[in-house]
C-alpha cells in the first residue's frame, strides 16, 4: 500500500518510505502541528484484524513512551487513522547497528563495540528501572547515529506479540538468532533476556556471526535451549580476556548464571575499557554439594503461639520436677498476698474509726465547771474551763484551744 501523501490524524503527512519490519512499515512523515520531521511506524495490516494484539500493541507502546534517555529512540505519539494504527517516534539519522555489521564483513573494533554496548545497557538500566522489557534486543533495531551514539527502538512493541510465538501470518516476529532460551522456548522472560540478547548483539560485533545459526527459526530457537556457544574469543582471538567472560555470562543457559540486572554488567563493560585482561568478571558455578538430611518441622512448633506453648510446657516441667520447692513458694505467696490484705482492711477501719469519732465525741462530752482545767476526757478529747477567759475551750491530748471558743449546745449527764 502506497501511503506517500497521505495525512495521518489530520496531523502527520507521510513523505517517503524508509524501511520495514515484520510487525510493521516505517515512514518518513512531517508534523504540522509542531512543523519537524518524525518517524512513522504503521502495523501490518495481518495484524490489525487482532483485537487483542492491537490492545498490547498500543498498551505497551504507550509505556514505552514514557521513557525519557538519550540513548532511547523516544516515542511521541501512539494512534489509530482509520483501519492504520501508527506510532509516531523521533527521526534518528543514522544506520541500524546490523547494517554496519554487514558492511564490514568482519569483527568491529573491540573497544568501538564494548562502547556501542555500554550504551545499550544504559539504555536497557533506565528501561528496566521504569518496568518495561524489550524483549527484541537486536542489531536491527539499534540505531548508531551520526555522531556514534546508540539509539534502542521498538521498547515494549515486541511485547504485543505472544512470546510462545515464534511465527505468524507466515512471518518471523522478532529474530530468533537473538532470542533467550526461556523466550524460545516460551517461557517467562524479565530483565534477563534483554541481557542474554546484549549477549549475542556483542558476540555478533566482535566475531562477525552470531553464536548460533540454522536453516529454519525453529532449529536456531532449539540451539538456543540445548547448545553451549563457541567461545568469542575462540571465535575472534584478537578479543580481550575481560570482554569475552562479559560475552560468555550474559549467554548462560541458566538466568540465575546471567548478569541479574543491566547496572551490574554495565560496570563490568566500565571496567573492561580500563583492564581489558583483567580476570574480575564473576563466572561462578553452582555448587554440586551432596545430599543434606534436614530436620522435619513440625507443626505444633510454628508461629507465636508455639512459642509461648513452649514457655508454658517449660514450667509445667519445672513444676513437676521441684514440687516441694514450688510448694514452698506457692505458701510464701500466698502468706504475704493473706497479710497485705489483713493489713489494709486495718488500716481502713482505724482510718474510718478515727473519723467517726472525731464528729461524734464532742456532743457526749459532760462539762463540770467546779475544776480549773480538765473537765472530762473521753477518747484523747477534753472540754475545760477557762479560768482567764471565762469560757468553754476544747482541745486534745492536754493541749485547750480557747482562741477557738466552743459553747456546747448541748450537756449531757455522766
Amino acid at each position: 500500500m502506497d501511503l506517500k501523501g497521505r495525512l495521518l490524524a489530520n496531523r502527520y503527512e507521510i513523505l517517503e518510505k524508509i524501511g520495514s519490519g515484520g510487525m510493521a512499515t516505517v515512514y518518513k512523515a512531517k508534523c504540522h502541528v509542531l512543523n519537524r520531521y518524525v518517524a512513522i511506524k504503521i502495523l501490518r495490516d495481518e495484524f490489525t484484524t487482532d483485537e487483542e494484539f492491537v490492545k498490547r500493541f498500543e498498551v505497551e507502546a504507550q509505556s514505552a513512551a514514557s521513557i525519557t534517555h538519550p540513548n532511547i529512540v523516544s516515542v511521541y505519539d501512539v494512534g489509530v487513522d482509520g483501519n492504520l494504527h501508527y506510532i509516531v517516534m523521533e527521526l534518528v539519522k543514522g544506520k541500524t547497528l546490523k547494517d554496519i555489521i554487514v558492511e564490514e564483513k568482519g569483527p568491529l573494533p573491540w573497544k568501538w563495540s564494548v562502547n556501542i554496548a555500554i550504551q545499550i545497557a544504559s539504555a536497557l538500566e533506565t528501561a528496566h528501572k521504569n518496568h518495561i522489557i524489550h524483549r527484541d534486543i537486536k542489531p536491527h533495531n539499534i540505531i548508531i547515529t551520526e555522531d556514534g551514539v546508540a539509539k534502542v527502538t521498538d521498547f515494549g512493541i515486541a511485547k504485543a506479540v505472544s512470546n510462545s510465538t515464534i511465527t505468524a501470518f507466515g512471518t518471523t516476529i522478532g529474530s530468533v538468532h537473538y532470542f533467550s532460551p526461556e523466550h524460545a522456548r516460551g517461557g517467562f522472560t524479565d530483565e534477563k533476556s534483554d541481557i542474554y540478547s546484549l549477549g549475542v548483539v556483542m558476540y555478533e560485533m566482535l566475531t562477525g556471526r552470531v553464536p548460533f545459526d540454522a536453516d529454519t527459526p525453529v532449529s536456531v530457537a532449539l540451539k538456543h535451549m540445548q547448545e553451549e556457544p563457541i567461545a568469542a574469543i575462540v571465535a575472534n582471538p584478537n578479543i580481550p580476556i575481560a570482554v569475552n567472560d562479559i560475552i560468555m555470562k550474559s549467554l548462560k543457559k541458566d538466568p540465575n548464571l546471567r548478569y541479574q540486572s543491566a547496572t551490574a554488567m554495565l560496570i563490568d563493560l566500565k571496567r573492561a575499557l580500563k583492564e581489558p585482561q583483567g580476570n574480575f568478571v564473576d563466572n561462578n558455578e553452582y555448587v554440586d554439594a551432596p545430599t543434606q538430611r534436614i530436620s522435619t518441622i513440625q507443626d505444633d512448633n510454628r508461629g507465636p503461639k508455639a512459642t509461648a506453648k513452649k514457655k508454658e510446657n517449660k514450667f509445667v516441667a519445672f513444676v513437676k520436677k521441684h514440687k516441694v520447692l514450688s510448694t514452698i513458694v506457692g505458701l510464701i505467696l500466698l502468706f504475704v498476698l493473706s497479710l497485705g490484705t489483713t493489713l489494709g482492711i486495718a488500716i481502713a477501719i482505724i482510718l474510718w474509726w478515727s473519723n467517726f469519732l472525731s464528729k461524734v465525741a464532742e456532743p457526749y462530752l459532760v462539762v463540770l465547771n467546779s475544776l480549773p482545767k480538765v473537765a472530762l476526757r473521753t477518747n484523747n478529747y477534753y472540754l475545760g474551763w477557762s479560768r482567764n477567759t471565762s469560757n468553754y475551750c476544747y482541745g486534745s491530748s492536754n493541749f485547750f484551744d480557747c482562741n477557738n471558743i466552743r459553747k456546747p449546745k448541748w450537756l449531757f449527764k455522766n
